[in-house]
C-alpha cells in the first residue's frame, strides 16, 4: 500500500498534511488488514469449488470479522477500472452508470411475484411416478432426449397442474386385468370367487389398484338397477381393502362415493322385493371399517360421512330406502353416534314413518317401512349391547309409556315384543337421561 494513497484518502476526508511517520504506519496496517480479508475470502472461494474470487467472497469474509459489507458491487457484473493520469500519479476508477430517471419512470412496472407457498404432491404411488408438473419428466425410451427440439423457457404467472396419465402397464398386467374383469361377470360363482380371492391376496397388482377403483366406480354408476353387479362391485372394493400387500389409502376419496351410493341410493334393483337390503348393510360395514382404519390419517373423514348420512336420515323428501341406508350407516359408525344423533331424532322420524305406512294402497311403502322399523330396532339393540352395566327394567306399562316418550308408540310396541325388551328399555332410558343431564349442565 503506497504512502501517497493514504495521503489522498486522508485529504478526501478532511485530514490534510498527514505526517510521513503516521502515513507509513497506517499503510502497513491497512496492507496487513487487506491481506487478512483476502486470505479469509479465498477460503470461501475454495469451499465454493471456484477458482475466481468474487465480491460475495469478500463480503462473506467481512461478515466473519463483524465488518459491514461493501455495497454497490455485484458478483455477476464485471468491474472495469479506468485509468487517468494526474500531474503526480496515475489513478484508477470505476465508471458509474448514468440512469435516466425520466425513462425509468415511464417503464412499466414488473409483474408481482408469486407468494411463496408449500404444496404437497405424490412423488410416487406404489413405485409409479405420476406425470405432474412437480415431478421430473420421465425419459422416453423411444425418442432420445437429444433428438427432441428444445423449447424456450416460458415464465408462467400461475401454477398449472398437468392431469395424471394412465400407468404404463406390462402385457402381463393388462392380461391379468382383462381376465379378472371377465371372471367377475361370469355366471359361475366359483369363477367369480376365485377372481375375488386373487384380488384380495395377490402381491403384484399394486399398479392395477387405480384401475380396479375405477372399475368399481363405473360399475356402480352404470348398473344402479342390477343388484348382482352391484354386489360384485362391493365385493371388489372389499377385496382391495383386505389385501395386505396393497396401499389403497390414496384412493379412498374415489372409493367412498361408490360405497355411499350403494348405501343410500333410492333404487338398487328392478323389483322392490329383491334383497337390496343386504347390499346396503355390506356398504355400511365397509364405510365403518374405512372410518376406523383411516380416521387417524383423515380427521374429517368420519365427520363428513356422518353429516351426509344424518342429512339423508332427517330429510322427509327422501325415499324410505334412503332412510334405511342412512340409519344402518349411522348405526355402524358407533354407539356415540347413536346417542348423539340418532336417538334424539327417532320419535320425530317415527311419526313420519307411521304416516307413510298408513297408505295401505302402496305395498312398497309398507314393505320398505317395515325394514326401516327393523333398522331402528337394531339401533336400540346396539345401544343395549353396549350398556352391560345397566340392569334390565320390568316390562310394564309405565316403562312402556316412558319408552314411548323417547322413541314413539309404534317403536315402543315393537320393542316390547322383543325378548330383550327390559334390557333395551333400560339402555334407551339411561341414554336419554344422560343426554338431558348434559343439556341441563350447558
Amino acid at each position: 500500500m503506497a504512502n501517497s494513497t493514504i495521503k489522498n484518502i486522508a485529504d478526501s476526508i478532511g485530514v490534510p498534511k498527514l505526517k510521513d511517520e503516521i502515513t507509513s504506519a497506517m499503510a502497513q496496517d491497512v496492507e496487513f488488514r487487506l491481506h487478512e480479508i483476502i486470505t479469509e475470502a479465498m477460503k470461501f472461494m475454495r469451499h465454493s469449488k471456484r477458482t475466481k474470487l468474487t465480491v460475495t467472497d469478500i463480503n462473506s469474509a467481512l461478515r466473519v470479522r463483524n465488518v459491514e459489507p461493501i455495497y454497490g458491487f455485484e458478483t455477476g457484473r464485471p468491474i472495469k477500472f479506468n485509468k487517468t493520469a494526474t500531474a503526480l500519479e496515475e489513478i484508477y476508477y470505476v465508471d458509474d452508470e448514468v440512469i435516466d430517471l425520466d425513462r425509468l419512470m415511464e417503464e412499466p412496472l414488473p409483474s408481482v411475484p408469486l407468494e411463496v407457498v408449500y404444496t404437497a404432491h405424490w412423488l410416487a404411488i406404489e413405485g409409479v411416478q405420476p406425470r405432474i408438473q412437480q415431478n421430473p419428466a420421465p425419459i422416453d425410451e423411444e425418442e432420445p432426449a437429444a433428438k427432441k427440439p428444445a423449447k424456450a423457457p416460458q415464465r408462467q404467472d400461475s401454477v398449472e397442474t398437468i392431469p395424471l396419465v394412465k400407468h404404463v402397464l406390462s402385457k402381463e398386467l393388462q392380461l391379468y386385468f382383462e381376465c379378472i374383469t371377465e371372471s367377475l361377470v361370469s355366471p359361475d360363482p366359483l369363477v367369480k370367487s376365485t377372481a375375488l380371492e386373487s384380488i384380495s391376496i395377490d402381491a403384484g397388482i399394486h399398479q392395477l389398484v387405480t384401475y380396479f377403483v375405477q372399475y368399481v366406480a363405473m360399475t356402480v354408476k352404470n348398473n344402479l338397477n342390477n343388484l348382482s353387479t352391484l354386489n360384485t362391485a362391493m365385493a371388489v372394493a372389499k377385496a382391495l381393502r383386505r389385501n395386505p400387500n396393497l396401499f389403497v389409502e390414496p384412493y379412498m376419496h374415489q372409493l367412498i362415493p361408490s360405497l355411499l351410493t350403494c348405501l343410500v341410493s333410492k333404487r338398487l334393483c328392478e323389483s322392490y322385493t329383491e334383497d337390496h337390503w343386504s347390499l346396503r348393510d355390506g356398504a355400511a360395514e365397509q364405510i365403518a371399517e374405512i372410518c376406523q382404519q383411516f380416521g387417524q390419517s383423515y380427521h374429517t373423514l368420519q365427520a363428513r360421512i356422518t353429516r351426509t348420512l344424518l342429512r339423508a336420515f332427517l330429510d322427509p323428501t327422501k325415499p324410505l330406502t334412503t332412510h334405511y341406508g342412512a340409519i344402518v350407516g349411522l348405526t355402524k359408525l358407533g354407539v356415540s353416534i347413536i346417542k348423539v344423533l340418532v336417538l334424539p331424532n327417532i320419535k320425530a322420524y317415527m311419526s313420519l314413518l307411521d304416516a307413510e305406512m298408513e297408505k295401505r294402497d302402496n305395498q312398497q311403502l309398507i314393505y320398505d317401512g317395515a325394514h326401516c322399523q327393523t333398522a331402528l330396532i337394531n339401533v336400540l339393540k346396539t345401544l343395549a349391547r353396549d350398556s352391560d352395566d345397566i340392569e334390565p327394567v320390568g316390562v310394564t306399562i309405565p316403562q312402556r309409556s316412558k319408552l314411548a316418550e323417547v322413541v314413539g308408540d309404534t317403536l315402543a310396541r315393537l320393542v316390547f315384543d322383543d325378548p330383550d325388551a327390559g334390557k333395551i328399555t333400560a339402555a334407551v332410558l339411561a341414554a336419554n337421561k344422560e343426554a338431558k343431564a348434559k343439556e341441563t349442565s350447558k
